[in-house]
């Protein structure tokens, strides 16, 4: 995979799941040993407020790791106050913090080579935050100027509640839904996904949905199932951006950041490792509690496809949980010695904020 061209570079800078799924579950499970997909560090860090006393964070991009050790340093440095105004969360999206965030970042703890690195990225981009910059990211923010101009000046009219009853009212009764339906037909599908971001290296999809009644479904959950105005994802896709602070990420939660925090100070241990899933996980033997395994195997196939899970199964200790989110396709897997607990958290994956996924959790017997 590390050849392919959408892994090649910079893909995610704020990130593409909402990984309070994933921090509901170490809460309640506190695991201690912790393997996770990286991306660029906000799907993996805050799994830390569980108290772990190690989290392994993967990736075969350099500059997701690179991205996550950013992350991490201003964890060991900053306040929460600090780390909204240095990345660029709301409120203080609204103001132009380039000279404070300069100062902050020059107050970091970093390598120098990933001091060089995004030293150079900060000033091309004139100290302003760098939330935005990944891939993926810049490809929502061009999907939401066609979003804009399609659904006309009430684009963005159902983030603006904030009680379910109505927006649910509004959303079946006077929400553009024609309008809606042209933008998942003209904007959602493999062509298009495949000229803004994956460059030829887009999933081969096995779910029997075609791809709108694919989005259409998610986004129909989305927008059902809890406030639209909380999801990051939504924000993405009406406005390119988080507009308001409901929106943000688990990350920028106080009572997550203080306790990701306070775990790195009572001495968590962090390590970043470039190297693949499965060679990862081959390093530990009956010692991991919990992994996060994010959409990667929905890029497998063959033999890696189906064996994954066994692969797995010799780094895990008894009870381990395994959460896997599927994009298209749904690796087709053997999942012998493994218990499909999925059922045991359908109401947290209900009010999961992005809903493109099909989320399972397996735990080890």
């Amino acid at each position: 995979m590390a050849t392919q061209k959408y892994f090649s570079s910079l893909n995610y800078t704020l990130g593409n799941e909402d990984t309070e799924l994933e921090v509901k579950i170490v809460e309640e499970q506190k695991p201690k040993k912790i393997l996770s997909i990286a991306g660029c560090g906000s799907r993996a860090l805050p799994l830390l407020s569980c108290g772990a006393s190690d989290l392994i964070c993967v990736d075969v991009a350099s500059a997701q790791l690179a991205l996550t050790r950013l992350r991490l340093a201003c964890y060991q440095k900053l306040s929460h106050e600090e780390f909204l105004i240095f990345w660029g969360f709301p409120p203080y999206a609204a103001y132009d913090y380039s000279k404070t965030r300069k100062d902050l970042f020059m107050s970091l703890d970093l390598g120098a080579e990933d001091r060089t690195f995004f030293s150079a990225i900060f000033i091309e981009n004139n100290w302003k935050t760098i939330l935005y910059l990944g891939k993926w990211e810049r490809t929502f923010q061009t999907l939401s100027k066609g979003l804009r101009l399609i659904l006309g000046r009430d684009y963005g009219k159902l983030l603006s509640f904030t009680d379910l009853m109505s927006q649910t009212d509004y959303y079946e009764n006077n929400f553009p839904s024609k309008r809606w339906d042209a933008v998942l037909f003209l904007l959602g599908n493999k062509p298009v996904f495949n000229a803004l971001l994956y460059k030829g290296d887009f999933i081969k999809k096995n779910v029997p949905e075609l791809h709108f009644d694919y989005y259409k479904s998610s986004f129909d959950q989305l927008f059902r199932n809890d406030l639209v105005r909380k999801s990051f994802f939504a924000h993405l896709c009406f406005f390119g951006e988080i507009e308001h602070a409901d929106g943000n990420t688990i990350e920028a939660h106080k009572d997550n950041y203080q306790k990701v925090a306070k775990s790195l100070q009572a001495g968590a241990k962090v390590q970043l490792k470039a190297k693949d899933l499965l060679s990862a996980a081959a390093e530990f033997e009956n010692e991991l509690d919990f992994v996060s395994l994010s959409d990667v195997p929905s890029y497998f196939s063959g033999e890696m496809e189906r064996t994954f899970p066994a692969q797995l199964l010799p780094s895990l200790k008894s009870g381990a949980l395994v959460v896997l989110r599927s994009y298209l396709r749904v690796p087709e897997a053997d999942w012998s010695g493994y218990e499909d607990v999925t059922a045991r958290y359908s109401s947290q994956i209900a009010l999961e904020r992005v809903q493109m996924y099909r989320i399972q959790v397996f735990q080890k017997v």
